[in-house]
């Protein structure tokens, strides 16, 4: 603490003077003369003791954080300051980032002229970055007399902190083009075989007694929203249906709306064969199965929209509803070759 001392030369005089009275005090006395009072309640001062007052205090520190105490290069610290200091308005102040080591970047940041007493959230200036490092940040303060910053254990105003590297993205992987796609897979176009015609050899697909029925069973009959593409061949339920040549199933399916339980099948001559209204749980076949000519199927029935049992057949060319070129045709008269 300085002290402001005031002029001394009355006193060393009067000093000076008194010297042979303090060495011979009964002298003194003998001559009339009187010891100077020692007794402060007297309104005197006692000569010989320096008079003077203590200098301004200094600043100290009432908070200072630096947060968080390990961060990445390129994040800002948070930062927040409270300085105090007796009878003092505003002191200047500043933020030092002192690396250890020589690991790191000098880095100041000044505050000016700061209130005291009040808890400061100081703004990190955006231009500024802290390079990797362990950094000492020390808080600096000057009151109006020129003190400067009193530092105490307890709240010595300094805070290590420790900036790590920023992370390296990692490398992308490479782009790799992505192989040309191959030229789709077109089949070649294969030409339906020519309508046969009305052959003799085959097996009639009823085994057993039948008849055509009338006018309504024939093929072109109209229908609601369609005409009849098939003939009906009618027999007593449970009659076997059987393959007229051989071929291979393409087709076992139900349609409760119209053929009801039926199949499909690619005869061996290139004409397709169509069986609806098959009786239930009577298929003898497997979807993909090869058949031989007069191999049981199903057996007659009414399922679908049928009145009374019987077996609607149908003919196709090109293939059963394969594309728009197929096209069924009228198959009473190879039925009728069939029936011998």
């Amino acid at each position: 603490m300085r002290w402001t001392r005031r002029p001394l030369l009355p006193a060393l005089v009067g000093l000076a003077v008194l010297g042979p009275a303090a060495a011979a005090p009964s002298a003194w006395a003998s001559v009339g003369g009187a010891a100077a009072p020692t007794d402060q309640r007297a309104g005197g001062a006692e000569y010989g003791i320096l008079l003077g007052r203590p200098s301004a205090p200094r600043p100290a520190v009432a908070a200072f954080r630096v947060a968080p105490h390990t961060l990445v290069s390129g994040r800002a610290p948070r930062l927040a300051v409270q300085i105090t200091q007796r009878g003092v308005r505003t002191v200047t102040a500043r933020i030092v980032f002192r690396p250890v080591h020589g690991n790191g970047t000098l880095l100041e940041l000044p505050l000016g002229q700061v209130r005291t007493e009040r808890l400061l959230r100081p703004a990190w200036p955006a231009s500024s970055v802290l390079a990797p490092g362990r950094y000492v940040v020390s808080l600096h303060a000057t009151g109006p007399a020129g003190g400067t910053l009193l530092r105490r254990a307890q709240a010595s105003g300094r805070v290590p902190i420790t900036v790590r590297p920023r992370p390296v993205a990692p490398t992308p992987a490479p782009v790799v083009a992505p192989a040309p796609t191959p030229p789709p897979l077109v089949a070649p176009v294969v030409p339906p075989l020519p309508d046969p015609g009305v052959t003799p050899d085959g097996a009639f697909p009823v085994a057993g007694p039948h008849s055509y029925g009338g006018d309504d069973a024939r093929f072109g009959t109209g229908r609601v929203g369609h005409s009849h593409q098939g003939q009906d061949v009618l027999a007593d339920e449970g009659t076997p249906v059987v393959a007229p040549l051989a071929g291979t199933i393409i087709a076992r399916d139900y349609q409760a709306s119209a053929a009801g339980f039926y199949l499909a099948m690619d005869a061996a001559d290139g004409r397709s064969f169509f069986f609806a209204h098959c009786q239930k749980d009577t298929f003898a076949v497997t979807l993909g199965q090869t058949v031989a000519a007069g191999q049981q199927l199903c057996r007659v029935g009414h399922t679908g929209d049928a009145t009374g049992p019987h077996l609607h057949f149908e003919i196709w060319i090109g293939g059963w509803r394969r594309s728009s070129a197929s096209y069924p045709v009228d198959p009473l008269a190879q039925l009728q070759a069939w029936d011998h």
